[in-house]
Formats: structure tokens, sequence, C-alpha cells
């Protein structure tokens, strides 16, 4: 399993305007989706079909997904006994997405937990 970091993310994210996310995303996904059918939670959309989606109904489903992915996460984090910061809500962790450089931090720090819960 991938873990991120944070900084390095957002770094890569300016330099590559954006394209890096794409890629964090898909991977996050993908992880979590493995981590959601390992504790018995709901499998979610794959991110590029989601992001494919949300340019057509102009960012509308980006939102529904961000929401699904973060009730997942919560989800498989309740599963395993993780805390995750600053909240399990998946309605604020949705709207902390839309916050920048915040959102990185939050998302790589969950995104890690879970993946040391999961390889433990």
């Amino acid at each position: 399993m991938k873990k991120f970091n944070w900084i390095k993310s957002l770094l890569f994210n300016i330099i590559t305007c954006s394209i890096y996310s794409l890629y964090m995303w898909y991977k996050m996904a993908k992880q979590q989706n493995e981590m959601a059918e390992q504790v018995g939670a709901k499998k979610i959309m794959g991110f590029i079909p989601a992001f494919l989606l949300g340019m057509i109904t102009c960012g509308i489903f980006n939102i529904v997904w961000f929401f699904l992915f973060m009730k997942q996460q919560a989800a498989v984090a309740e599963a395993k006994g993780v805390a995750l910061a600053p909240t399990s809500s998946p309605i604020v962790l949705t709207i902390l997405v839309f916050v920048p450089i915040y959102s990185f931090y939050v998302i790589c720090d969950n995104c890690n937990k879970l993946v040391d819960a999961y390889e433990a």
C-alpha cells in the first residue's frame, strides 16, 4: 500500500498544475476500495470515471464522489478502529477537500492512518 507525504503531494500538485492530484486520487480510491472490501464496506466508483462524470456534470458529481469517498473512509476507519483527523464526519471531511493546502494534510494523514491499520 502506498503512503502519501502531504508536502510532497502538495508540491507535485503545484509543479504539475494539478495533474499529480489525478494520480493521487486514483491511487487513494483504489487502495481504499481494497481496504473497504476487506472489512465488508461498500466499494465506490473509481476516480477516473468519477472525474469524467464530474466534467460532464460541471463538477456536481465530483462533490458526490468525494462525499462517498469520505463516507467509505469513515466506515473503513471505524472497522479498523482508527480515529480520523479532525473528525470522522463524512460531511465535514468532504467540505475540507475543497480547502487548499490543509486538505492535502488531512487527506494524506487519514489515508496513511488507514494504510498503517490495514498493514498491521
